[in-house]
Order: structure tokens, then C-alpha cells, then sequence
């Protein structure tokens, strides 16, 4: 593959970028940060070309063929659409913006452009889940009607009192972070239905750092920083036909969890159901023979991200569409805008 690419962002996500992107064989030109230590740092890391402090002129790099968006979620629109009008093509970090006119505004530079834009929900190429959606598109599960989406943490906010718990910065908190992920894949597994209707609610129970009991934390915390986002969201999502979705989260609850985290995914059919035990240990439940009968099925496993990278590459080099579109992940956004609302206004919040 002949790919040259550069990078928005010198944070973990685009570390993840770079090593796949190293594996693949794909030129990495160039990586942006407003902060020059943190740029030079990433790039002689993974032998990056060039160190940017100013995106416009890594932009106007007339050789470069795709950027990758790995920001804070505040800027995600305004670098993605940015790349995109540089005639650049655009592998875009969940969640896809702020909001969903960011979203609406991303799609329109998006189709003015011409240029293809991936968005960057990497658990859907996990061989796992692929072997879920191998059963349910051969029909094993007949007609998904209804599912829940949960990723539990004891504890784990992320850079307490950073950018990640700063409402102004990402949007939100564990919904927004970690829930994200769980919507996306049962939507992309129920075939994306049309959403119509949202119920939801939000807590944030833990403000201070000073009063939150942690034994480890992703990230350093802040101290005195700001934590006006939510640690616990659940909701309940109405589809155009009937179908229905329960999402739970949490980056910090009281239970008895029987590991740090617990994540997992179940959508159940009329004559089947699946289920993601953690993200990758698939298991089917159906009917066969006039029995009752629990699927185990193997599989080799894979680096998602790599693959991610690759889907994206090969998308550019055949001008085919991504399988996480743009539009999909305006669909999402339009989900989780919805549950805060939802929350804000204690009613429910209609999306038709």
C-alpha cells in the first residue's frame, strides 16, 4: 500500500495509529501538536517525517493522501473538516464531535470534498465481533428485536480533573468515552435501525478529586481540575420498528464487578440471540433440532487497530466506502446527544 499519512494529534490514540500504521508499511509524513515537545516526541518515537506546530501547513503538504483526527473531542470537527477541505482524506477518532450539527457540518465538507472519511470505531473489526455478525447476517438469530449495551468500571475516570472530565473539552464523560463503543457495535450488529425515540439519564456522582477512592487511574489527575461530566449514564433507545436498546455505563460504580471492568453486549432474535462476554469471547444462543443449543465459537484473534488501518487504506486505494461511515456516526452522536438531554430535561426526547 501507497499511502502517505498524517497525524492531528500527539496523544496515546495516535500512538495506537502510528504502530499500525508502522506494521502496514505506510509512510507516516508528518504528525501535528500545539505542543512542539509532544510532536517532536511522537515523531522520532515512530520515525514520523515531519513535527508540526501549524496544521495549515502540514495540510497544505500537496503529497500527503489521508490525515488522522486523534484529538480531544473538541476539535474533532474543526481538524476533520479542515483536512477535508485540504482534499484529504480522514480517519476520524470516536466519538465523531460534540454534537450532532458538528456532525452535520463534518458530512457536508465530507461530500463537497469528495474524499472518503472512516470513522475511528476500532472494536468493530475485532474478529469477534465479526463472528457474531457472520451468524446473525446468515440469519441464525431471524429478526433482532431487542439488546443491551454495558461497560461497567469500579473505578476509572480517566485524567481526573483533564480534558476527559471537562465537559468543555469532551463532551461528556463515561456515555460519551467508554459508552460510545458499546452503542456503536450493538447498532453496527443490529444492522443500524432507524432510532426514533430516547430515554435516558446521567449522574455525576464524584465532582472532587478529593473525594474519590481510586486505587490506579488511566492518565494523571489534575489537581483542583474540573470534573462537570458524567461517571454513570443509562438509557433506553425506541427504533422505527419496534426494535429496542438498553445502554448502561459507568466509569466509577459500587459493585461488585468480578474484575476491574466488565463489558458486554446481548441482542436477542426470534429464533436466535448472541452475546459479547468482554469484548472478546462471542457466544450464540438458538434453536436446533427441537433443542435448545449454546454456540462456542473459535476464531483467531486479531489487532484490531491494524486492521482498522488497513480497511481504511484499502477504502482510499479502491475509492470504496468505509464500514464505519460518517453517517453512522452521525447516527450515534444523534443517540448519545439525545440521553443527555434526556437527562437534563427528565423526559423523553423524540429523534423522528
Amino acid at each position: 500500500m501507497s499511502l502517505k499519512l498524517t497525524f492531528i494529534g500527539a496523544g496515546n490514540i495516535n500512538k495506537n495509529h502510528m504502530r499500525s500504521a508502522k506494521e502496514l508499511g505506510l509512510e507516516m509524513v508528518g504528525v501535528y501538536d500545539i505542543v512542539q515537545s509532544s510532536a517532536d516526541a511522537i515523531a522520532k518515537e515512530f520515525g514520523v517525517g515531519k513535527a508540526y506546530t501549524d496544521l495549515a501547513q502540514m495540510l497544505a503538504e500537496k503529497s500527503v493522501d489521508a490525515v488522522v483526527v486523534g484529538t480531544p473531542n473538541k476539535f474533532h470537527a474543526e481538524h476533520s473538516i479542515a483536512a477535508l477541505n485540504a482534499g484529504k482524506h480522514v480517519l476520524l477518532e470516536k466519538p465523531m464531535a460534540m454534537s450532532s450539527a458538528e456532525c452535520d457540518a463534518i458530512i457536508v465538507a465530507m461530500k463537497k470534498s469528495g474524499k472518503i472519511l472512516q470513522m475511528g470505531m476500532v472494536n468493530r473489526f475485532k474478529n469477534s465481533v465479526g463472528t457474531l455478525k457472520h451468524f446473525i447476517d446468515a440469519g441464525k438469530c431471524g429478526n433482532l428485536y431487542t439488546g443491551q449495551a454495558f461497560w461497567y468500571r469500579r473505578r476509572g475516570i480517566p485524567g481526573f480533573g483533564g480534558w476527559f472530565t471537562t465537559k468543555s473539552m469532551s463532551g461528556g464523560g463515561a456515555l460519551i468515552d467508554i459508552g460510545v463503543h458499546v452503542l456503536d457495535l450493538a447498532l453496527y450488529l443490529m444492522k443500524f435501525p432507524k432510532p426514533v425515540a430516547v430515554s435516558g439519564m446521567t449522574y455525576n456522582v464524584w465532582k472532587e478529586l478529593d473525594q474519590y477512592t481510586y486505587t490506579s487511574m488511566w492518565g494523571k489527575p489534575t489537581a483542583g481540575g474540573k470534573k462537570d461530566v458524567d461517571d454513570y449514564a443509562l438509557a433506553i433507545v425506541r427504533f422505527a420498528d419496534g426494535q429496542t436498546l438498553q445502554v448502561n455505563v459507568s466509569w466509577a460504580l459500587n459493585y461488585d464487578l468480578s474484575s476491574s471492568s466488565e463489558m458486554g453486549l446481548r441482542l436477542a432474535g426470534d429464533k436466535g440471540g448472541v452475546e459479547l462476554k468482554g469484548m472478546d469471547a462471542p457466544h450464540i444462543y438458538a434453536e436446533e433440532a427441537g433443542h435448545l443449543v449454546d454456540v462456542k465459537p473459535y476464531f483467531t484473534t486479531n489487532n484490531a487497530f491494524v486492521d482498522e488501518m488497513k480497511h481504511f487504506a484499502e477504502c482510499i486505494e479502491n475509492n470504496t466506502q468505509p464500514i464505519a461511515s460518517a453517517e453512522q456516526g452521525r447516527t450515534v452522536q444523534s443517540i448519545l446527544d439525545a440521553i443527555y438531554r434526556s437527562g437534563e430535561e427528565r423526559r423523553e426526547i423524540r429523534l423522528d
